[in-house]
């Protein structure tokens, strides 16, 4: 038979585990995120610098994977 004090602690243990999975998949999420603004910053700085040394947009564009639009707004 289960007793209130049973029941109020299984609860508080599933709302526990819940949170603690959920702030898992919620940190694993930030850094993914965190990883591709960081790869798109890099590569962003990277085609500035190629802009700069007077590179061929097409190079700069094959070199790095941006788009035309976005070397031309740097």
């Amino acid at each position: 038979m289960i007793t209130e004090r049973d029941y109020y602690n299984m609860l508080n243990t599933a709302k526990a585990d819940g949170l603690a999975e959920g702030e898992a998949k919620g940190e694993a999420k930030g850094r993914e995120e965190g990883r591709v603004e960081g790869r798109e910053e890099g590569l962003a700085m990277a085609a500035k610098e190629l802009k700069k040394l007077g590179l061929p947009t097409d190079i700069i564009i094959k070199s790095t994977g941006l788009s035309e639009a976005q070397i031309a707004k740097l």
